[in-house]
């Protein structure tokens, strides 16, 4: 699914998103200057943009038809965009927004109320806008080499790379220890039949977890556990779940579980692989950010096409 390049339309899903999950103030005595969905709507703007705070403030101050769409009077000073930030991007306040999001989206049909495939898989982000590998081998950047990163572990729709669960954890680490949080983070939004994943997923454990107390039909990538036999044998499983799908796996179906890099692509690239923030609590908000940024340029784009059919279908 293709992602919108335009700001301003973004900017107003974005308000139209926030206006579901907030009320206009937070406080009957706040100083009113700024609405709480408007707020939000200027933090996608920043991320969108890949701008720090300062820079958010500049554009807002002297892009008029911005502030048109978003309702301002004035663009806000760049502390009030970190205090919004550091507020609004927590995580209660974010899965509200996640949900508006996930909302609008069932509602203009791009979201089914049971999604029928769903890919999980996890990803390192930097911490500077140099690469790892540029630190280590320039005697500059010795000191800021750094062996802990942040890691992204989410879950998307197959069908239209729409972000539905995600969990942030420090890396290095086994994937499956963000497992059942992101997929239990996941289904607290949207419904989901089957789940892909690598082998760094398969264990009978998770197998269970999905088939017998959440309903999901999990497809694992089968993984070579234990000490190779003597006889270059493959190993025998003894795992129901597992046994069942070395037996008869579908490889039409779990070809569809790249999807999920896809969206890790779409990320980075659209909106950077490096992080502004320093502290592990300003990352995560970050990161959640940035997940509801990359979901609302694909609401607009389905969007769009909806209109644009059916302006030429009455034609």
């Amino acid at each position: 699914m293709k992602t919108t390049k335009s700001l301003l339309a973004v900017a107003r899903e974005a308000l139209a998103a926030a206006e579901d999950a907030f009320r206009s103030y937070s406080c009957r005595k706040s100083p009113h200057k700024f609405t709480q969905p408007q707020l939000v709507a200027c933090l996608v703007v920043k991320e969108f943009l890949r701008l720090d705070y300062r820079g958010a403030a500049t554009l807002l101050a002297e892009w008029s038809d911005l502030r048109n769409v978003l309702g301002l009077m004035r663009g806000p000073h760049f502390t009030t965009l970190w205090a919004a930030h550091r507020r609004l991007l927590a995580r209660p306040h974010a899965d509200r927004l996640m949900r508006a999001v996930l909302q609008r989206c069932r509602t203009q049909g791009l979201l089914a109320e049971t999604v029928r495939l769903a890919a999980i898989d996890s990803t390192g982000l930097e911490t500077r806008h140099a690469s790892r590998y540029y630190t280590r081998r320039s005697w500059r950047h010795q000191g800021h080499l750094k062996t802990r990163f942040p890691k992204l572990s989410a879950l998307c729709d197959t069908a239209t790379h729409l972000v539905l669960g995600a969990v942030v954890d420090r890396g290095p680490k086994v994937d499956h220890v963000e497992f059942e949080a992101t997929v239990r983070d996941a289904l607290s939004r949207q419904r989901f039949a089957t789940l892909l994943g690598d082998a760094g997923y398969d264990s009978e454990k998770a197998h269970r977890l999905c088939r017998e107390h959440l309903g999901i039909r999990s497809l694992f990538a089968l993984n070579p556990c234990g000490r190779r036999r003597l006889d270059g044998r493959p190993q025998r499983i003894t795992s129901p779940y597992r046994r069942r799908l070395a037996r008869r796996f579908p490889k039409k179906t779990y070809g569809q579980r790249w999807q999920i890099e896809t969206v890790f692509s779409m990320l980075k690239r659209r909106l950077g692989s490096a992080l502004r923030a320093r502290r592990p609590h300003s990352q995560k908000r970050e990161i959640a950010l940035r997940l509801l940024t990359h979901n609302l340029m694909i609401l607009w784009r389905r969007r769009n096409q909806a209109c644009f059919i059916q302006s030429r279908t009455q034609y």
